[in-house]
């Protein structure tokens, strides 16, 4: 009688091992959990323009690979204020290969392209995907990622991350300043300046002053440096006015080597924003 006790015992132990073990695996399964973070590739991320095309990491945590399981990567694109619309604030891209052109070349001719979606498929644990900026402001970005089994719906889980973005433009203008005469020659003014945009809605406060920030600005141009205080949207100088007789004065450099943004805040150590060989344009 002991020894079939016994052996009942142990019939149910493992009955509860193998429910519980199969209660772990369900669970497992149900999940989608994943990491984002910032591709290390890029050393600077408190320097952001528009136009960059950023990329960022996705790793899928217990990545399940059965036949009819999919993942699909979306952005939340809910609300304006913090800069989340897909193809309007940004565009959400992934990088897929196109054959080099168009007369059935072989898979070895093929190029990297980033295209415009309003989802990704992730096929792997460890993927990428890639945001174009297109305006400028302080983003708070939002992804769900969805567990999909037989098209259904399985399980989501949601993560955020922050970057902010501004919008340069460097310059350099002439005006004539005096008509030539019998007597003397045309006169001519040139200035270099620049202006920055950190966004219009009420939280794009990036580079604008507050009562616990001010910003300046070292500019490094042609071996020069010039200084001065940040403005929103408004000219700023980065290398002083030439004046010159009979025609403007000629460029020497269409490249602004150096905008350096030093941040003073209260009761903390300066913080330095360094923008590197920014294109001049003619106005």
């Amino acid at each position: 009688m002991k020894k079939y006790l016994f052996f009942i015992s142990i019939i149910l132990l493992s009955s509860c091992s193998t429910d519980e073990s199969s209660s772990k695996s369900q669970i497992q399964n149900h999940k989608a959990d994943f990491t984002l973070s910032k591709n290390t590739e890029r050393v600077d991320w408190n320097n952001i323009q528009t136009g960059e095309i950023l990329k960022f990491d996705v790793k899928i945590k217990d990545f399940d690979t059965s036949p009819d399981v999919q993942y699909v990567l979306k952005p939340i694109t809910t609300d304006a204020t913090k800069h989340q619309r897909n193809k309007q604030d940004y565009n959400f891209q992934e990088e897929i290969k196109v054959a080099a052109s168009g007369d059935g070349s072989s898979a070895k001719d093929s190029i990297l392209i980033k295209k415009t979606k309003d989802s990704i498929i992730i096929k792997r644990p460890n993927s990428s995907f890639f945001v174009s900026i297109l305006k400028p402001g302080n983003f708070t970005q939002q992804y769900e990622l969805r567990k999909m089994s037989a098209n259904k719906y399985v399980a989501g889980f949601s993560q955020e991350i922050l970057f902010s973005a501004v919008k340069i433009e460097v310059y350099t203008w002439n005006e004539q300043t005096d008509n030539s005469t019998l007597f003397s020659n045309s006169k001519h003014s040139r200035y270099y300046e620049f202006t920055i945009d950190d966004g219009d809605q009420t939280n794009d406060t990036y580079l604008t002053d507050s009562d616990s920030k001010e910003n300046t600005y070292i500019a490094l141009y042609n071996g020069n440096k010039y200084n001065g205080s940040i403005s929103i949207n408004k000219a700023m100088t980065f290398s002083g006015k030439v004046d010159t007789q009979k025609s403007p004065q000629v460029v020497p450099n269409w490249i602004l080597s150096e905008l350096k943004i030093i941040q003073k805040r209260n009761h903390e150590p300066d913080n330095i924003i360094t923008y590197h060989n920014l294109n001049l344009i003619q106005k």
